[in-house]
């Protein structure tokens, strides 16, 4: 019996049969990409509430996307109901949401004042905000034409978010009446 125990430590441990072994290698890509459920906004066109007839906006005048009205800040906390647009965020890793309002073109074409979001002769100014913002007035974020802080942050990767717009007219009256136009820019960036 001695024998055999001095035997057995002696053998080597046998390997896995063959003469090669494959590795699987999975390479994920982060992928970033946002789709919105409603591309258009014409402000107090939601409901029309304001004292400017439906479809028509006025001076001096603050305005939000929210489909409870168009003259209705949103709650605190804001909520899915008070926002127009949803995100689909279909990235594969966690992003950053960023919104720019560029000045309009066409007619008497406001401009952004590109400051604190507040308005002024011939000048717009506006925020953006989405749903979960804890105080709306606090929380809400300056939409400059460029370089705007992102509206979120670390948005997981596959979930969606609500989000609104807010302007306010510029302070002075216009001198046409002809429509203008400004295409609002949302960028998702790695987070």
């Amino acid at each position: 019996m001695a024998l055999v125990l001095m035997v057995l430590p002696a053998m080597p441990a046998l390997a896995a049969a063959g003469t090669s072994q494959d590795v699987v290698v999975t390479a994920t890509p982060a992928f970033i990409s946002i789709e919105l459920d409603v591309t258009t906004w014409a402000p107090n066109d939601i409901v029309g509430d304001g004292v400017t007839p439906k479809g028509f906006i006025a001076p001096d005048t603050v305005y939000y996307s929210n489909p409870l009205g168009d003259e209705l800040e949103p709650s605190d906390p804001v909520v899915d109901g008070e926002c127009r647009f949803t995100i689909d965020n279909i990235s594969t890793i966690p992003i950053d949401l960023t919104v720019n309002f560029p000045d309009f073109t066409g007619g008497d074409a406001m401009l952004n004042t590109d400051t604190d979001g507040s308005n002024d002769v011939g000048k717009f100014g506006a925020f953006s905000y989405c749903s979960g913002m804890t105080t709306y007035a606090d929380d809400k974020v300056v939409a400059l034409t460029t370089g705007s802080d992102p509206m979120k942050e670390s948005l997981a990767a596959d979930t969606d978010l609500k989000m609104g717009l807010e302007i306010e007219t510029q302070s002075d009256a216009w001198t046409s009446g002809v429509a203008m136009e400004s295409t609002v820019v949302i960028t998702a960036t790695a987070s």
